[in-house]
């Protein structure tokens, strides 16, 4: 089970990988499917963060995961679907108050459409 920190480094891992494949693909279609996913997450993760933050603290110890290089469409999608898992298993463990799983709804909202 993930702690919050763990949980806001997996998706800032995610938000850093996005990017790496974006500048690496020849398929338009994913370029621009990637480019709205990481401008969109750092949106979402901001709010996610501050609204946290308020009631339990700032994060503190991330980790972020180093990005790997583009190999195929396949792949990216292969990526995306296990993160989806990944958020939908992890929230569990998360703070349960409805507006902080919204908000993590939002973000799994946006993992699905980028898939």
């Amino acid at each position: 089970m993930a702690t919050f920190v763990e949980f806001l480094s997996v998706l800032n891992s995610a938000k850093q990988q996005a990017i790496f494949w974006h500048n690496q693909t020849d398929n338009f279609s994913e370029h621009k499917a990637l480019n709205a996913f990481y401008d969109e997450l750092l949106e979402r993760l901001d709010g996610l963060v501050e609204s946290v933050a308020g009631i339990y603290g700032r994060p503190q110890g991330y980790s972020v995961v180093e990005p790997t290089d583009w190999t195929s469409t396949d792949d990216t999608i292969a990526y995306f679907k296990n993160l989806y898992q990944y958020v939908e298993t992890e929230r569990k463990s998360l703070y349960q108050e409805s507006w902080i799983q919204n908000q993590i709804d939002e973000i799994s909202e946006l993992i699905a459409q980028t898939i």
